[in-house]
This record gives C-alpha cells, structure tokens and sequence, in this order.
C-alpha cells in the first residue's frame, strides 16, 4: 500500500502517481507543440517575405528604354535631369526612374544599372 504525501503530490515510495505523470508529460507535450507551431509560422512568414522581395521589376529593358550605369558621384536626381525630355519636371523623372527601377529610396551606388523607361526620354528627336 502506498501512501500519497499532499504536498509533494508524490506517493509514498518516491513515484509520482500515474495521474500525475500523465498530467505533466501532457504538458511538455503541449509546450513542444506550441514551440514547433511557432516555429513553423515564422518560417513560413519569412519565406513568403523573401519570396515577394526580389520580384517587382523587370530588369530586361524593354523597346525604347535605355540602360545607364552609376559612376560614382552620380546622383538620380543628376541622372534624371541629364536624360529627361525637355518639357519634363525633373522630380517626374526621379520618380518614373526610381519606380520602373524598384528603388524605394534615391540613394545609388557605383555600377547600378538604372533602366530609363520611355516616358522620361521623350520622343526620338527632342
């Protein structure tokens, strides 16, 4: 006959009872549950993050575009002033330049590839 001591919830010869145990492996169960279920979602989330990151522009220019490579001191704002059509507000041109470009800030660095879309070069002849 074993004897269950109240405080320790413990029997007697020093074993918890089947209930007890039970009880506490289900919640270690539980616990690693949780943790691989977390897991799991936030690698999902980074993995759909990453799988949208690198794909909002083309980097193939199309008929009429040109190809302009950064040298360094080059600014877009430089760049975009020099190969604007001439009736063209150079902030329009920064910003047809930066978005046909997937650019979210204005900063460059040396040997970019900026892709100038048609609309900023205007027509053939001006």
């Amino acid at each position: 006959m074993r004897t269950k001591s109240a405080a320790s919830g413990r029997t007697h010869n020093g074993y918890l009872s089947s209930r007890e145990s039970t009880s506490s492996g289900g919640w270690k169960l539980l616990r690693t549950l949780v943790v691989a279920a977390a897991f799991l979602i936030l690698f999902a989330g980074f993995s759909f993050m990453r799988s949208f990151a690198d794909e909002p522009v083309s980097s193939v220019p199309s008929a009429g575009e040109t190809v302009v490579i950064v040298d360094t001191g080059d600014t877009l704002w430089s760049i975009a002033a020099e190969v604007k059509a001439g009736g063209m507000d150079t902030r329009e041109a920064v910003y047809s330049i930066m978005e046909r470009n997937g650019y979210h800030s204005a900063s460059l660095s040396s040997g970019d590839r900026l892709i100038i879309p048609v609309e900023v070069l205007g027509e053939p002849g001006e």
